[in-house]
């Protein structure tokens, strides 16, 4: 039961992700800059997060990498445990499914409805999350920026991390 609940909850923080980055894209920075002027310090927050772009996108994608990894690999575990080999099967449809559904369509509709709302509730852990993360998106943008450079891609002044 411990493994359920701990899948559960690494679903709920693939839901943040997936919907913070939805509402933090889609909400008004005029708006936003408007209700920070007023005083709001989320509004400040979330300012901050889109003029930090490119490390609030590395932080959304390792975050949701790292749990939706996270909740498959227990899951299969899971699945192998009840179901023996036809468990990987079977973790891999039903959290593709679960994933999809409740983690990245549902949360991103809803985010792109209430935008103001969903950038503004999640501005505080995002920004906490952006600063704690910070060391490892740096180290992957300069992995990025040198193979691409091999490659003989400039990418000097551009960003490395693309949200979808």
């Amino acid at each position: 039961m411990f493994d359920i609940a701990i899948i559960f909850l690494l679903l709920i923080c693939s839901a943040f992700f997936s919907g913070s980055e939805t509402g933090l894209t889609a909400v008004s920075r005029a708006r936003v800059y408007q209700m920070m002027t007023g005083g709001n310090k989320r509004a400040a927050q979330v300012i901050w997060l889109k003029d930090h772009k490119e490390k609030l996108l590395g932080t959304i994608l390792l975050g949701n990498n790292m749990v939706n990894i996270g909740a498959t690999a227990l899951a299969t575990a899971l699945a192998i445990r009840w179901f023996s080999e036809n468990g990987v099967f079977i973790a891999t449809i039903a959290l593709t499914l679960i994933i999809l559904i409740f983690s990245e369509v549902m949360p991103k509709t809803y985010a792109i409805q209430r935008s103001e709302r969903v950038a503004l509730a999640t501005a505080p852990m995002l920004v906490a999350l952006v600063k704690i993360f910070s060391p490892v998106t740096s180290a992957v943008q300069w992995f990025i920026r040198q193979f691409l450079k091999m490659l003989g891609v400039d990418t000097e002044g551009q960003d490395t991390l693309i949200s979808t």
